[in-house]
């Protein structure tokens, strides 16, 4: 079975009505994020991810959820962090971090990110770690 530990960066706006979303590969959006390499820990993969998906850097502030989905070939626990852009910060203007990067509205990334939080809602108001437990397959088989 394949291991694999993913972080995700959740970063609003002052006003606390758009987030920071990327494009996937899929052409679906998301949070940003990245797979935590062996010799890292989940901050240092988080910092690289984010600076690698938008060419920002940030600082991280706390944990706000834990994912877990375990099926028969795979176990991935998805770490989400809330993290602040140091200094000011827009949207970088080079033409493949715009195509891939920009703010959405809350009620609209809600509609848009997949479905494994309750709501980003539940997510600007968190405030410390939440963990969800999700067996699609028993883990003693």
């Amino acid at each position: 079975m394949k291991k694999t530990i993913k972080v995700e960066g959740f970063i609003y706006n002052r006003k606390r009505d758009e987030i920071l979303a990327v494009r996937k590969r899929d052409l679906s959006w998301g949070l940003p994020s990245g797979e935590v390499e062996p010799d890292e820990t989940m901050e240092e993969a988080l910092i690289r991810a984010i600076k690698q998906e938008t060419n920002i850097d940030i600082s991280v502030a706390n944990l706000l959820h834990c994912w877990e989905r375990r099926t028969a070939w795979e176990h991935v626990c998805t770490f989400v962090f809330r993290a602040f852009p140091k200094g000011d910060f827009v949207v970088p203007k080079t033409e493949e971090i715009a195509f891939r990067v920009k703010w959405l509205s809350v009620a609209l990334a809600d509609d848009m990110l997949p479905l494994e939080y309750s709501s980003l809602s539940f997510l600007l108001d968190a405030t410390g770690a939440h963990y969800d437990h999700c067996n699609e397959f028993p883990a003693n088989q």
